[in-house]
């Protein structure tokens, strides 16, 4: 068709309002004409009513006239006045049809009413004669007014009678031209309106043919042509349909030899491949998976949810939650899947080792690979033993070498220290020796001089006694600082010894106890006036650690003098009458090591110090009275022979704290090894 279904209605619809219009129209103008003939017929009866009710007034005159003209009363006058008023009131409706009747009818009965009111009043004068001659001329005008008004009577009668007779045939004529004009509307209407639906219907049902055979599964059935209107539409829009159809089985075809091909690939992977669409719902397991989560077979169906299998392989004991609750590791799980960043190892009930490694696909789901890492985990318990032995043997070699090495370094400065000190003690030696020789030769030569002395004058004695102090003096100063350099030798040559001594266990209170009980009473014994508050904060559990106790107990009694010296420099220097020399001693033992802390409230050491005081040869005493190698001793000891740190922490004229950690079995090793 060449015109669209709504056009058709729309133009079923106008054809329909024209019939309907002029039909309407005729219908209209018709009635308009009968109801004005209508009115017309209405207007001739009122006016026929009117001519009656003139032609009653009128005889009611004669009659109240004639009476009067016999009884002479004057009830019969105003009755004939009254309806000579009437007739007139009659008379003026009817000029406004008959004028010329009504003029003549009137002029009538106004002869007919004066005639007979003189013939009246000539009977009341007794003049019948007169009476009678005038009623006479009156009788003939009545006779003439009703005529007048029956001719009127007659011809408005036919009047109305023929305008009643052309409003029946003209309403007769109507009735059968609008029966007509509804017969030729309906028969227009059903005609158009069967070829309408033809034009719809037939090929509506081609349509309909064609969508059945589409529904089932006939892809080659004819659509019928496309045409201009919405059903030509819809034949395109089947075709287009019937060619998705089409190109959807095509892409089927494709799609199901893609997921052949891919099943095939799939299934010829060693690991176990697992692809979930993107509602998290199995779509394909190969083989291998399979395999390894044989005991879930009735789970690994196409649409099973993620989360089903997994609390299935759950309930199965085929996951190993470990410390985790069964939930709380479910929940992990899931959250693993549905966030994937990499590889999961996971452990089977049945001690097998799989990797789980998640990606996204382009369409949002998620593909899993599951790799059986059993015997490459086997293999790296395996690497990672021998790992940890080499890395044991490496840290023994290196203790090994660094130890070498150290006993090379302290040797090459032991021998350099020693050969030094040595050349220093030779003459050093005779200084000494040849020092008290002298002093024992003078006292021998003041001894022979006593008896001549008092023979010389005064000033000769006084100059021999100034000369005798005065070498006496003397020699006592080169004493004195020769057993100086004597202890600083002594302290060279302990400080390059070669090797260290054997290691055993030894308790860390006791040698500590030990220690400051030997450096206490030494103190006491070179100075009676000596006096400190000790306090111990020996920790029990501190127990024994492998170390040369003679090496860390010659440590502790360097910290120990050192407390001790500080502390009565302060207390000799200090106006505070209330300080009182302090020095503490605790032991703790921590996880991988015994500490020892040693606080005195002495002078402290300077912010400048601090970095030096492990120095060798560097001393914060005054000049004479330190070697500088008391520190720098203990660390050797402490860091390099037993893996240890040694920290000092001081603030100037309030205290000084050392700390000493020694390390416990393979963390001393370890630790030393670090440090260095």
């Amino acid at each position: 068709m060449r015109f669209s279904i709504r056009t058709r209605f729309i133009v079923l619809a106008g054809v329909g309002l024209v019939v309907f219009l002029a039909t309407t129209f005729f219908l209209t103008r018709t009635l308009v004409r009968n109801t004005a003939s209508l009115a017309e017929q209405t207007r001739l009866v009122e006016v026929l009513e009117t001519a009656y009710r003139a032609s009653s007034q009128f005889n009611e005159m004669k009659y109240w006239l004639t009476d009067l003209a016999v009884s002479l009363l004057m009830n019969a006058e105003t009755r004939a006045r009254a309806a000579r008023a009437s007739l007139d009131d009659e008379l003026d409706r009817l000029s406004a049809v008959a004028p010329q009747a009504a003029g003549a009818i009137r002029s009538d009965a106004d002869r007919v009413m004066q005639q007979s009111l003189l013939a009246v009043d000539a009977y009341t004068h007794d003049q019948r004669v007169l009476g009678n001659s005038l009623m006479a001329p009156a009788r003939a005008d009545m006779q003439d007014a009703d005529t007048k008004l029956a001719a009127l009577v007659t011809r408005l009668r036919e009047e109305s009678r023929s305008l009643r007779d052309r409003v029946a045939r003209q309403t007769e004529q109507t009735l059968h031209l609008a029966l007509a004009a509804v017969a030729v509307a309906v028969v227009t209407g059903f005609a158009l309106t069967g070829l309408l639906l033809r034009s719809i219907s037939l090929p509506l049902a081609r349509l309909v043919s064609a969508m059945d055979g589409l529904s089932a599964g006939n892809l080659r059935v004819d659509i019928p042509p496309a045409g201009r209107d919405e059903i030509g539409a819809m034949s395109r829009t089947l075709e287009l349909f019937r060619e998705s159809l089409l190109a959807r089985e095509r892409l089927s075809r494709e799609r199901d030899e893609q997921r052949r091909t891919i099943e095939t690939a799939v299934e010829t992977i060693t690991d176990g491949i697992v692809l979930y669409d993107n509602d998290d719902r199995l779509v394909l397991a190969n083989s291998r998976f399979k395999e390894l989560y044989a005991s879930l077979q009735h789970c690994v169906v196409a649409g099973v949810a993620f989360e089903d299998i997994a609390r299935a392989a759950l309930d199965l004991g085929l996951h190993d939650p470990g410390e985790w609750s069964r939930e709380a590791w479910l929940q992990h799980r899931l959250n693993e899947h549905r966030n994937p960043g990499g590889s999961h190892l996971h452990r089977h009930g049945d001690s097998r080792w799989i990797r789980v490694t998640e990606r996204r696909t382009p369409d949002n789901g998620t593909v899993a690979v599951y790799t059986d890492v059993t015997e490459l985990k086997e293999h790296e318990q395996e690497l990672r033993a021998e790992k940890e032995r080499a890395e044991d043997a490496l840290h023994a070699l290196q203790r090994a070498q660094n130890s070498l090495v150290q006993a090379e370094k302290l040797a090459l400065l032991g021998q350099l220290v020693a050969g030094i000190a040595h050349e220093i003690k030779n003459p050093l030696n005779f200084v000494n020796n040849f020092a008290s020789l002298s002093a024992e030769l003078l006292s021998e030569l003041k001894v022979l001089l006593d008896d001549a002395v008092p023979h010389l004058d005064v000033a000769a004695r006084e100059e021999i006694e100034d000369l005798f102090a005065t070498v006496t003096g003397n020699l006592k100063k080169i004493a004195e600082h020769g057993a100086r350099a004597d202890s600083i030798v002594k302290s060279m040559l302990a400080h390059s010894r070669e090797g260290p001594a054997e290691r055993r266990p030894a308790d860390i209170n006791a040698l500590v106890e030990e220690s400051l009980n030997l450096a206490y009473h030494g103190a006491r014994a070179q100075d009676r006036s000596f006096n400190i508050t000790l306090q111990r904060d020996l920790d029990p559990a501190a127990g024994t650690v492998e170390i040369i106790p003679q090496d860390i107990s010659r440590a502790l009694l360097n910290l120990f003098s050192n407390g001790f010296y500080a502390t009565q420099e302060r207390h000799r220097t200090c106006a505070d009458p209330t300080y009182e020399p302090t020095l503490a001693v605790a032991t703790r033992r921590t996880n991988d090591a015994i500490e020892i802390r040693v606080r005195d409230n002495g002078t402290g050491i300077p912010a400048h110090a601090v970095e030096k005081v492990f120095t060798p040869f560097f001393t914060t005493k005054p000049p004479g009275e330190g070697t500088g190698l008391g520190l720098s001793l203990s660390y050797d000891i402490v860091v390099h022979a037993h893996n240890g740190t040694f920290d000092v922490d001081s603030r100037p004229d309030e205290y000084t704290q050392f700390t000493v950690r020694l390390p416990c079995g393979k963390v001393a090793e370890k630790s030393g090894e670090a440090d260095r």
